[in-house]
Protein backbone atom coordinates (compact mmCIF):
# COMPACT_ATOMS: atom_id res chain seq x y z
CA UNK A 1 0.00 0.00 0.00
CA UNK A 2 1.48 3.67 -1.37
CA UNK A 3 2.05 5.90 1.42
CA UNK A 4 -0.63 8.89 1.44
CA UNK A 5 0.87 12.56 1.12
CA UNK A 6 -0.76 12.47 4.54
CA UNK A 7 1.50 9.89 6.14
CA UNK A 8 4.31 11.37 4.63
CA UNK A 9 3.96 14.67 6.05
CA UNK A 10 3.17 12.99 9.52
CA UNK A 11 6.81 11.24 9.15
CA UNK A 12 8.54 14.72 8.23
CA UNK A 13 6.82 16.10 11.20
CA UNK A 14 8.06 12.81 13.25
CA UNK A 15 11.75 13.21 12.36
CA UNK A 16 11.86 16.99 13.00
CA UNK A 17 10.06 15.80 16.93
CA UNK A 18 13.24 13.43 17.26
CA UNK A 19 15.54 16.67 16.01
CA UNK A 20 14.19 19.19 18.06
CA UNK A 21 13.67 17.31 21.44
CA UNK A 22 17.44 15.82 21.02
CA UNK A 23 18.19 20.22 20.78
CA UNK A 24 16.17 20.65 23.53
CA UNK A 25 17.83 18.07 25.70
CA UNK A 26 21.47 19.36 24.92
CA UNK A 27 19.46 23.35 25.74
CA UNK A 28 18.63 22.53 28.98
CA UNK A 29 22.14 20.54 29.64
CA UNK A 30 23.03 23.91 29.51
CA UNK A 31 21.35 25.89 30.91
CA UNK A 32 21.20 23.36 34.34
CA UNK A 33 25.41 24.36 34.23
CA UNK A 34 24.25 28.18 33.74
CA UNK A 35 21.94 27.09 37.11
CA UNK A 36 24.91 25.61 39.12
CA UNK A 37 26.88 28.84 37.65
CA UNK A 38 24.82 31.37 38.90
CA UNK A 39 23.71 29.26 42.41
CA UNK A 40 27.39 29.13 42.98
CA UNK A 41 28.36 32.92 42.09
CA UNK A 42 25.23 33.77 43.87
CA UNK A 43 23.45 35.60 40.69
CA UNK A 44 19.86 35.65 40.13
CA UNK A 45 18.34 33.14 38.37
CA UNK A 46 16.47 35.30 35.90
CA UNK A 47 18.14 38.00 33.87
CA UNK A 48 15.90 40.40 32.62
CA UNK A 49 18.19 42.30 30.34
CA UNK A 50 19.59 38.80 28.65
CA UNK A 51 15.71 37.11 28.12
CA UNK A 52 14.84 40.97 26.18
CA UNK A 53 17.87 40.32 24.50
CA UNK A 54 17.14 36.69 24.14
CA UNK A 55 13.71 37.66 22.84
CA UNK A 56 14.52 40.26 20.00
CA UNK A 57 17.18 37.66 18.82
CA UNK A 58 14.31 34.62 18.26
CA UNK A 59 12.13 37.25 16.69
CA UNK A 60 14.50 38.03 13.85
CA UNK A 61 15.60 34.34 13.75
CA UNK A 62 12.11 33.72 13.33
CA UNK A 63 11.11 36.32 11.15
CA UNK A 64 14.07 35.59 8.75
CA UNK A 65 12.83 31.93 8.66
CA UNK A 66 8.95 33.18 7.74
CA UNK A 67 7.85 32.20 11.04
CA UNK A 68 5.89 34.21 13.28
CA UNK A 69 7.85 36.14 15.36
CA UNK A 70 5.52 36.20 18.26
CA UNK A 71 4.81 32.05 17.91
CA UNK A 72 8.41 31.75 18.30
CA UNK A 73 8.50 33.86 21.69
CA UNK A 74 5.61 31.85 22.90
CA UNK A 75 6.90 29.17 22.76
CA UNK A 76 10.32 30.00 23.84
CA UNK A 77 8.73 32.06 27.19
CA UNK A 78 8.01 28.42 27.69
CA UNK A 79 10.99 27.23 27.23
CA UNK A 80 12.68 30.05 29.60
CA UNK A 81 10.44 30.05 32.20
CA UNK A 82 10.94 25.83 32.76
CA UNK A 83 14.73 26.99 32.93
CA UNK A 84 14.45 29.90 34.92
CA UNK A 85 11.92 27.48 37.52
CA UNK A 86 15.17 24.70 37.54
CA UNK A 87 17.54 27.57 38.36
CA UNK A 88 16.08 28.98 41.04
CA UNK A 89 15.47 25.38 42.52
CA UNK A 90 19.15 24.71 42.20
CA UNK A 91 19.68 28.11 43.84
CA UNK A 92 17.58 27.08 47.22
CA UNK A 93 19.62 24.00 47.07
CA UNK A 94 22.88 24.87 46.89
CA UNK A 95 21.49 27.32 49.76
CA UNK A 96 20.59 24.45 51.62
CA UNK A 97 23.89 22.56 51.47
CA UNK A 98 25.98 25.45 51.83
CA UNK A 99 26.68 25.86 55.50
CA UNK A 100 26.99 29.37 57.10
CA UNK A 101 29.23 30.53 59.03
Amino acid sequence: MKASKLDELRQGIDQLDQEMISLLAKRFQLTEEVGIYKATHKLAAQDSDREQQQFDKIRRLAESRELDGEHASVIYRCIMDLAIARHKEIEQAHKESVPII
